[in-house]
Formats: structure tokens, sequence, C-alpha cells
């Protein structure tokens, strides 16, 4: 057996961080363009108008904020990622990995997104964030505990990653059938080795024979 499994790409960063994306791309062309413009009008325009070669770099300014929102979103949404390795269950959130030891998994079971998060349960913008994807299914894990604060984990991943009870992990893939079946296969080899390492050592005949 593989020593990791695939790394199944985090649809939730992808689709958070994928709207709104294009508005970020087209003010920061129309900022720059601007710019450009103001820098090619004629002298005698530019005359009548001091003010644009004193402020110019202000739209400049915008623009690049604006381009660079654009491409950090862009990496943030194709960085996220969950995998299964030997001895835990890997999560890549865009800034830090954390790690979740198969001893805290219980158990896995795929679910839909509009039956984890009732709308009592989440806020009005987590509501309107799942509206279109809330048919779409995703695998719980439901945990025995976690190795950090929830409020610390919160801060890396997201209130959507985590059932409404705090009790299990949501992991949101394209191919959840794919995962399901990784964690499961990981999680019993995992469960194998342990036990092969708590086994006492095998007696030799020599000790039996002098007992």
């Amino acid at each position: 057996m593989k020593d990791h499994g695939k790394r199944h790409t985090l649809l939730l960063f992808r689709t958070r961080y994928r709207r709104y994306r294009a508005w970020y791309l087209f003010a920061s062309l129309i900022f720059i363009g601007v710019y450009v413009l103001v820098n090619q009008l004629p002298l005698d325009v530019a005359e009548r108008f001091p003010w644009t070669a004193q402020y110019d770099w202000i739209l400049l300014l915008i623009g690049s904020i604006l381009f660079l929102l654009f491409l950090g979103r862009t990496i943030a949404g194709e960085i996220p990622y969950v995998q299964c390795t030997e001895r835990n269950l890997k999560i890549q959130t865009p800034f830090l990995p954390l790690y979740f030891s198969y001893r805290r998994v219980k158990e896995t079971r795929p679910n839909a997104l509009f039956e984890i998060f009732r709308r009592d349960k989440v806020s009005r913008r987590e509501a309107r964030f799942l509206e279109k994807v809330a048919g779409q299914t995703a695998i719980i894990v439901d945990m025995n505990g976690y190795p950090m604060s929830m409020t610390w984990m919160k801060f890396w991943m997201s209130n959507l990653m985590f059932t409404p009870d705090g009790l299990g992990l949501v992991l949101w893939v394209q191919d959840w059938m794919m995962l399901n079946r990784e964690l499961s296969d990981f999680k019993d080899h995992w469960r194998d080795r342990k036990l092969k390492r708590d086994e006492p050592p095998p007696i030799s005949p020599y000790s039996r024979l002098r007992q």
C-alpha cells in the first residue's frame, strides 16, 4: 500500500476564494488602464489638469492592490487539500498544515451539505454561501477529540469544516467516494500496524525449554 493517498482539493476554499475573483481582476485593469491613459494625455490637455501628474500614482497603487488580491485569491483557492498518510489525516489550509491522528477518528460517513448545515445552525453569511452548493456531498469524519483548540483550528480552517456540534470534520471534495475509501483503508492499516507493535515478542524454542 502507498504511504499516502491522493491529494483531494478542498472545494470549500476553492469556491470561497473564486467568488468575486473576476471583479478584482476587472477593477484592477480599470484603474491601471486609467493610469496609463492619464499618462498618455497630450501636453496641452495635461496642463489643464495638473492634479493628474500629482495623484496618478494613486490609480496605479489601487490597481496593483486589486490585482494582488485577485492573484492571492487564485492561489489560496488552489493550495488547500486533504490527504491520507500512513500516520494521520493531513489538512493543508492556505497557510498552515494541520494533522489529525487516526486514533482520534471514530467513523466516516457521507452526507449532503444541506443536511449537515441547517439554516438555523449557520450564520446568514454562511447560509448565502451554501445556497448554490447545498446539494453537494461531503464526508463527515466523526472525531474523539482534536489535537488543538477549536478556536485555533477554525481560525485557520473555517466554521464550515466542522459539524455544527463541533464533533466532526466536514471534508467537501470532488471525489468523496475515493476519500471515504482511503480514510477507511489507511485507518485499518494504521490500526493493524499498531496491533503488531503492541504484540509481545514470540518466545523462542530455547526459552520454552528453560521454562
